[in-house]
């Protein structure tokens, strides 16, 4: 049964991640309130799933040729180094803060969500973006905050990227996928050696993952308004959860 339900929030994770981003508080609700890992494991079980979504997604968006990262290599440079940080901080934190510090990251990601981000949503392909240099400081401090809890990162960066950096939808969501994927091949590796990983938990949600990714491609590849669905399903899924945090925890 459990293998079955990590499978099923996998998927319903990786669509997530794939059409924005968020999915992460679906994989790691079930891993510490189903599984019953601690938030430091259950953090870094998680990573494996985001790896392999980005894997999976990054290979569905060329073969449909969506793969738009024109202007963007300045962002997933800058957001992999400040990743690198956030995960050694997260091998140093104690259960008993990362728990206290958990909730407060999930209203932060709802007020960030409640404003819409949606209405500068641009699916338009510019050829001529450039980024602004004023965002790079941004890129980083999200880039550590990725590194060091994934939960919510896609969201801080769709969000920064296209709100502050006027970067089209499409190139910004491209790249977030890109940028997960690279930063956490090293996050694996290092939850894995300081011990911070379950992998019975972490192979099953990695399978979920990578299907909701496909899936959430394909119909990113025929849904003009995929961004819009996500929106509302990330605003739902993010409230829920905050009222289980601090109400029923």
């Amino acid at each position: 049964m459990n293998e079955i339900i990590l499978i099923a929030g996998g998927i319903l994770a990786g669509i997530i991640n794939t059409l924005a981003g968020n999915g992460s508080v679906v994989t790691l609700s079930l891993c510490t309130e189903w599984i019953g890992l601690s938030p430091s494991v259950a953090n870094g079980t998680n990573r494996l799933g985001i790896l392999t979504q980005s894997i999976s997604g990054t290979i569905g968006l060329h073969r449909h040729q969506k793969l738009f990262l024109k202007g963007t290599y300045p962002a997933i440079i800058i957001v992999t180094l400040g990743a690198f940080l956030g995960i050694w901080i997260a091998t140093q934190i104690a259960d008993a803060s990362f728990k206290k510090l958990y909730p407060w990251f999930l209203v932060f990601i709802f007020l960030v969500l409640i404003l819409k981000p949606e209405q500068w949503l641009k699916p338009a392909v510019d050829t001529t973006y450039v980024a602004p240099w004023y965002i790079w400081p941004l890129y980083f401090l999200i880039g550590v905050y990725g590194g060091f809890i994934q939960l919510g990162v896609g969201v801080f960066f769709l969000t920064a990227t296209i709100m502050i950096g006027k970067m089209p939808w499409i190139s910004a969501n491209a790249a977030k996928i890109v940028v997960t994927g690279l930063f956490t091949i090293v996050a694996v590796l290092v939850f894995q050696l300081n011990g911070l990983f379950h992998w019975p938990t972490a192979i099953f949600l990695a399978v979920g993952q990578s299907i909701g990714a496909w899936l959430g491609v394909k119909y990113l590849n025929h849904n003009t308004q995929a961004h819009r669905v996500s929106y509302y399903i990330l605003l739902v899924i993010t409230g829920l959860t905050i009222i289980k945090q601090f109400l029923f925890s």
